[in-house]
C-alpha cells in the first residue's frame, strides 16, 4: 500500500509539473523560433512550437530523481542502479539528438548514425537484448541463446527501430503520445502484478509526465512534442521494456508479445518502408503513407481516427501484457 500511495503521488506530481511547464516551454520555442510549419503532410494550419517533449523530460527526470532519495527507496534504486543510470543517460542523449533535429533539421542519415552509436553504447553497457523465446508451429517453444555481440546488435536495432516508429507515428495531435501513455499504463499494470516496485515508480513517473503533456496536445494542440519528445519516449519505452519484461531466471523474453505491445508504430513503420521501397523512393522521404494519413484520406474525422487507433492500441497492449504476465509467472 505504501508503494501504491507513493506511485500515485509521483504520477500526480509529474502530471502537474509537465502540465504547468507548458507555457514556459512554449515561450522558449516561440522566442527561438523552434516551430513546426504547416505543409501538405501536417494537420495543423499554423506554426506550432515543436519542443513539447521538454516538459515530459524535465518532469520525468525530476520526479524520478527525487523519488530515488526518499527513505527506504535508496537500496531499491541501488540494486538496479547500473541499468537505470544507462536508461536515463541514453534517454537524455536521444532527447538531445531529437532536440538538435527540432532546431536545425539535421539530415536523416546523420541522425540515424547518432542513434545507432548511442544504442550500441547503452547495449554494450548492459541494456542488451535478452535471449529470445518464441513459438513455431510443429517445433513448439524455442529459446534462442544470443551471443553478447548479437544481443547488443539486436538491442541497438530494437531501440532505434522503436524510437523512429514512435517518431513517425507523431503525425497527428495526440496520437503518438496517447499510444505511449496506453503502453506505459500497460507496463505499469504488469509491474504491479509482479510486485516490481522500481518498475511501478518508473512507469508512474513516465505516465504522469505524458498525461501532463497529452492534455495540451489534443487537437487543437497547444504545442507538439517534436523529435526530442518522441526520441525520449521511444528510447525510454524500448529500453525499459527490455529491462523489466525479461524472465527473472531464464533471461529470455517472448519476442512475439514484445512486438505485439508495440505493434501500432511497428506495423506502421514496416508498411511505410515497404511501400516506399516498392515505389522506388528513399525510405527517408516523408510522405502521406502513414496509417493516420490514410485514415484521414478515407474521410475519418479526427475524433474517429483517434478512437480507432487508441482502441487498437488498448487491445494489442492488453493482449501482449496478459501473455507476458503469464510468461513471467
Amino acid at each position: 500500500p505504501g508503494v501504491l500511495y507513493i506511485a500515485i503521488f509521483t504520477a500526480l506530481t509529474c502530471f502537474l509539473i509537465s502540465y504547468f511547464l507548458a507555457p514556459i516551454v512554449k515561450y522558449i520555442g516561440e522566442s527561438f523560433n523552434i516551430v513546426d510549419f504547416p505543409n501538405h503532410r501536417k494537420v495543423h494550419t499554423k506554426p506550432i512550437v515543436r519542443i513539447g517533449g521538454l516538459s515530459i523530460l524535465i518532469s520525468f527526470f525530476l520526479c524520478l530523481l527525487i523519488t530515488k532519495e526518499l527513505p527506504n527507496f535508496n537500496s531499491l534504486f541501488a540494486e538496479y542502479s547500473d541499468n537505470l543510470n544507462i536508461i536515463l543517460l541514453g534517454a537524455f542523449c536521444f532527447f538531445l539528438v531529437g532536440f538538435h533535429d527540432d532546431i536545425f533539421k539535421s539530415p536523416p542519415l546523420f541522425r540515424l548514425i547518432l542513434q545507432f552509436a548511442i544504442a550500441f553504447f547503452v547495449s554494450y553497457k548492459g541494456l542488451t537484448f535478452p535471449d529470445l523465446n518464441f513459438y513455431l508451429p510443429y517445433f513448439g517453444e524455442i529459446n534462442m541463446m544470443l551471443s553478447p555481440f548479437v544481443g547488443c546488435l539486436f538491442a541497438a536495432i530494437w531501440i532505434v527501430s522503436i524510437t523512429n516508429s514512435i517518431n513517425w507515428l507523431d503525425g497527428i495531435d495526440g496520437l503518438s503520445s496517447g499510444f505511449c501513455l496506453i503502453l506505459t499504463l500497460g507496463l505499469l499494470s504488469i509491474m504491479n502484478l509482479n510486485g516490481n516496485i522500481l518498475g511501478i515508480l518508473f512507469y508512474s513517473c513516465l505516465g504522469g509526465s505524458i498525461v501532463g503533456f497529452l492534455i495540451r496536445n489534443f487537437k487543437p494542440a497547444y504545442y507538439i512534442m517534436g523529435d526530442c519528445g518522441s526520441n525520449f519516449l521511444g528510447f525510454t519505452l524500448s529500453t525499459s521494456s527490455l529491462t523489466f519484461l525479461k524472465h527473472p531466471t531464464l533471461n529470455t523474453i517472448p519476442i512475439y508479445y514484445l512486438i505485439l505491445i508495440f505493434s501500432l508504430p511497428v506495423f506502421d513503420m514496416c508498411f511505410v518502408i515497404l511501400n516506399r521501397l516498392l515505389n522506388r523512393k528513399s525510405i527517408f522521404q516523408a510522405d502521406r503513407g502513414h496509417i493516420h494519413h490514410r485514415l484521414l484520406d478515407l474521410n475519418f474525422k479526427y475524433e474517429e481516427l483517434i478512437f480507432v487507433l487508441y482502441f487498437y492500441s488498448f487491445i494489442s497492449v492488453s493482449l501482449g501484457i496478459a501473455n507476458l504476465n503469464k510468461y513471467l509467472n
